[in-house]
């Protein structure tokens, strides 16, 4: 069976610690130069344990790795080998003090496998060896099968009728073991042969090995893409680039063009409560065959890409230098080596010759040290992300000057106006921004190589002194947005958080919020490899962060590598994405219908500076518009003219707004209001033909009915309220007949449509600040509360009914439905820091104490005819919880989150929730 990567290195490391149990004394292990003989040179990997303890079992993040089947496996065999063994003090004195190496090589079709290589100097340990193998395979020692293979001797170990063999072969005073008996062979074979300590990059990597490295990771370049692609999607995609090439790519064939980065590397690693982490040089051919050779002579730089990148990085790759000229001088140099040369040469040759950049000169002038290309927005489709690629300039000023000359002299080779490559955007701090359609998108792959082929340039602006492309007008704007709010990853905590582990120079800086690329998996992974990951999402999402730095120093390349582990990560790690808008988030995120994709829904949400923003299934940010105001009540989609495509109507305190698909204006609106409006929009259609009609109550008193075009209804002949009403307007249909329900302070009143009283209610009572509810379990009925929480009944024969409840403050919010299926009305009553659940008897169905006052209503889901679900909000300790009609909450709940939240199918037929923090985040949760 095909495993993937990750579980393939587990099974290394689980396979060394099982010989922690052969000993119980400490190991010290002087390095073997003899043992490398054995390594198979095509091995893309091997690890060297200095001590056999090096291996902390007990380290929470291996205990968490248990949590996968096949490591759990593992962990129960060696168990099983410890008890086998205890008491075996020959056993134990003999094998637990031998240095172990174990290496992964290829056979048949890049099948990986292990090769295990140990240190064995005696008879005696070698009858100590096969003792073992004797109690650990349940086959005596007199079935071990023995032949001859090149001068060595070869024992074969048949277990399970000959479905499973282990082989090994005692040489040169080492035992080299394998459950495959050709990599025990290619072993032999190569040691009087040309082996890895033949090769000078092997030798100098390790050189540097320190007597304090446990556990050191010996990676061959030149095969270790090989190990990569085995476990990547191999589906191709076609696309035509801007050149009028089809291009057909996967992510096979994309790893495996990277063999020539470098030589060889070796890296120490370490293990603790926190993270995982790598540390170790890396050789690169002097002659520029090798990628990493185009950083030598450079000083390392500081990257800054938290400044300015936007806070939803999910990925970034950032290369720094202190020589422009050289930089460019050996990266140019590196590709006449590479088998792209001709390739990329026909690109630049073109590029070069529309900008009229000979050399290319221009172009390398905008640059001052650092270039940097991301990835915000995740879509879980490759080729569907949002990315941006960033060049630092040293003067904006004659940056832009020599950025539009080149755009200048495209326009005039292909005989266009200038003029149609820039548009303007008006920012949210006032100013205008340039915003250029830049012709070859593809230019950061070609120029700067293959990392950087993800990020495509098709949009250009200026922020300060950087030139910053998109892959999208919107992403560009989006991206504008976030830094004049100062929205960028140095604000993210996570972040912060992490980059505190790395060093702040370097030449090479790559980062990856691993949950934030998580939805990614499907589309990069293969298929066994991604199954894999759905199967132990909770455990691998608990490694939440990786970041990998490259500082040259005197032709010595230094690798810092850390993966972080958070034993109990935020909850916002476990969304599918997230999407930071720039500011927090003030109103219910709305999932919306998309009329042009009805299978993609969207979100609707406003933040505290007042700007509408509507973002994909996926995340992305369609567009953001400011709105004159905080939109009260909630936006409705209405289908204005009739034809399919749906509008967004929605109202501030001073005008009526309807807006389309694009965030434009519809028709005359806005409308502005007589008076202040004092609650939101109530939108009816009457007879489902999309004539709407429109009330709103206002300061004055009045309620204002609009037609359908915006203009005052006469025929609504509704006078004055006697206080203010706060709440919306409501259009009831019961038994064929239209109530038009609102109330004020003292009143609830009932009309029909023409304003006129239909019922006149009896009850006297303060009314609460809450909606009114319409109730059809039994007789149906308008529920309202007072200000002390006592429900009230309002029948629409006149009549009513009280309802004892429990006293409640004048701030509670209610609502009512029957949540638990059995046609009885149930009270739903948020106050202080309790939900309080009954039904219509006040017979309690459940309490839930808060940790903090609920600032905001409940909100009912659906899931099912008969399962309605309960959602609350905790803004000030950011905790969203979701209750059933037992009270038990919901799995994975509590969840990341300060506001009102939507549940609901926005992709597929997965429920999705929506929520957004304080931090201006918008996440999208998958339900369970």
């Amino acid at each position: 069976m095909k495993r993937n990567l990750i579980i393939i290195l587990v099974v290394l490391l689980a396979s060394v610690a099982g010989f922690i149990y052969f000993t119980k004394e400490d190991i010290v292990f002087q390095k073997e130069t003899s043992l490398y003989k054995a390594v198979p040179v095509t091995s893309p990997v091997f690890v060297e344990f200095s001590s056999l303890k090096a291996i902390p079992a007990e380290n929470p993040i291996l205990q968490e790795l248990a949590g996968i089947e096949d490591f759990s496996w593992i962990l129960r065999k060696i168990k099983e080998i410890d008890v086998s063994i205890k008491g075996d003090k020959e056993i134990q004195n003999q094998l637990g003090k031998k240095p172990v190496i174990l290496a992964l090589d290829f056979i048949g079709k890049n099948v990986l496998k292990p090769l295990i290589i140990s240190d064995l100097r005696s008879s005696a340990e070698l009858e100590g060896f096969e003792k073992l193998m004797g109690k650990l395979t349940g086959v005596p020692v007199t079935a071990f099968q023995q032949r001859k293979y090149d001068d060595a001797k070869i024992v074969d170990i048949i277990i399970s009728e000959g479905k499973k063999s282990i082989h090994y072969c005692a040489v040169e005073g080492m035992i080299i073991i394998s459950s495959e008996a050709i990599l025990v062979e290619k072993s032999i074979r190569q040691l009087n042969s040309q082996n890895i300590t033949d090769i000078t990059y092997f030798n100098t990597v390790k050189k540097t090995v320190t007597n304090q490295s446990e556990i050191s990771w010996y990676i061959n370049h030149n095969r270790f893409p090989e190990l990569w692609a085995n476990f990547l999607n191999g589906n191709w995609q076609t696309k035509e680039n801007e050149f009028g090439e089809t291009v057909k790519t996967n992510m096979k064939r994309a790893v495996l063009g990277i063999q020539n980065y470098a030589s060889w590397s070796e890296l120490d690693m370490s293990i603790d409560k926190e993270r995982i982490s790598l540390n170790g040089i890396t050789a690169a051919d002097d002659s520029l065959n090798n990628f990493l050779s185009v950083f030598e002579g450079q000083e390392a730089v500081s990257c800054q890409a938290d400044r300015i990148l936007p806070k939803n990085t999910s990925f970034f790759i950032g290369f720094s230098f202190s020589n422009r000229g050289l930089f460019f001088q050996n990266l140019d140099n590196y590709f006449v080596h590479s088998n792209s040369y001709f390739e990329r040469e026909g690109h630049m040759k073109t590029i070069r010759k529309r900008f009229k950049d000979n050399e290319g000169s221009k172009l390398k002038s905008l640059v001052k040290d650092r270039v940097v290309a991301a990835t915000t927005s995740v879509s879980g489709q490759a080729g569907g992300n949002a990315s941006l690629f960033i060049i630092s300039t040293g003067s904006a000023t004659q940056s832009i000057a020599t950025f539009e000359n080149l755009l200048q002299n495209f326009a005039k080779s292909k005989e266009v106006e200038f003029a149609s490559l820039v548009s303007e955007y008006v920012a949210d701090d006032g100013n205008n921004y340039k915003i250029y359609d830049f012709p070859y998108p593809s230019l950061p792959g070609i120029w700067l190589g293959k990392s950087f082929s993800f990020a495509e340039a098709k949009y250009a602006t200026f922020w300060k002194d950087n030139l910053v492309f998109a892959s999208s007008k919107e992403t560009l704007q989006k991206y504008l947005s976030d830094m004049i709010n100062e929205a960028t990853l140095r604000r993210s905590r996570s972040y912060s958080e992490f980059k505190a582990l790395n060093e702040s120079k370097a030449n090479i800086n790559a980062y990856v919020d691993i949950n934030k690329i998580y939805a990614l998996n499907k589309s990069l992974l293969d298929d066994s490899f991604s199954k894999s990951f759905e199967t132990n999402e909770e455990i691998f999402r608990k490694f939440d962060a990786f970041s990998w730095q490259v500082v040259c120093e005197n032709k010595i390349y230094f690798n810092s590598i850390n993966l972080r582990y958070n034993a109990q990560p935020k909850s916002e790690t476990r969304a599918l994405w997230q999407s930071n808008i720039g500011a927090a988030i003030s109103s219910k995120p709305q999932i919306v219908i998309n009329h042009r994709n009805k299978a993609a829904k969207e979100v609707i949400v406003q933040d505290d500076k007042n700007k509408l923003h509507l973002i994909t299934a996926d995340g992305k940010m369609v567009w953001s518009i400011p709105i004159k105001g905080k939109i009260l009540g909630e936006v409705h989609q209405v289908d204005y003219y009739g034809n399919g495509r749906l509008q967004y109507l929605f109202n501030t305190k001073e005008k009526l707004y309807l807006l389309d698909r694009n965030g434009n204006h519809v028709a005359k609106f806005p409308i502005m209001f007589k008076s202040p409006a004092t609650n939101g929009v109530g939108v009816f259609d009457y007879d489902n033909n999309h004539k709407y009609r429109f009330f709103v109550a206002c300061e004055n008193k009045r309620i204002y009915a609009y037609s359908h075009e915006g203009e005052i209804i006469d025929g609504w002949k509704f006078g004055q309220t006697n206080s203010a009403v706060t709440t919306p307007v409501q259009h009831f249909r019961v038994n064929n007949m239209d109530y038009i329900v609102f109330k004020d302070k003292l009143k609830i009143y009932i009309q029909n449509r023409q304003g006129n009283a239909r019922v006149n209610c009896s009850a006297k009572f303060e009314n609460s600040n809450n909606p009114l509810v319409l109730n059809t379990n039994g007789t149906p009925k308008i529920v309202a509360t007072d200000k002390n929480g006592k429900v009230y009944y309002i029948y629409f024969d006149g009549k009513f009914a009280e309802k004892k409840t429990d006293k409640f403050s004048a701030d509670h919010f209610f609502t009512v439905s029957d949540i638990d299926g059995n046609g009885i009305p149930d009270f739903i009553f948020v106050d202080g820091k309790e939900l309080n659940v009954m039904d219509e008897n006040g017979k309690k169905l459940f309490t839930k104490k808060i940790s903090n006052t609920l600032e905001l209503h409940a909100n009912l889901y659906s899931f099912s005819a008969k399962q309605i679900k309960i959602g609350v909000t905790d803004s000030r300790s950011n905790q969203i919880y979701l209750y059933d009609s037992n009270g038990n909450l919901h799995s994975g709940f509590p969840l990341s989150g300060n506001s009102e939240f939507s549940i609901g199918n926005l992709k597929g037929t997965q429920l999705s929730l929506v929520v957004g923090s304080s931090e201006g985040n918008l996440y999208n949760y998958t339900l369970e």
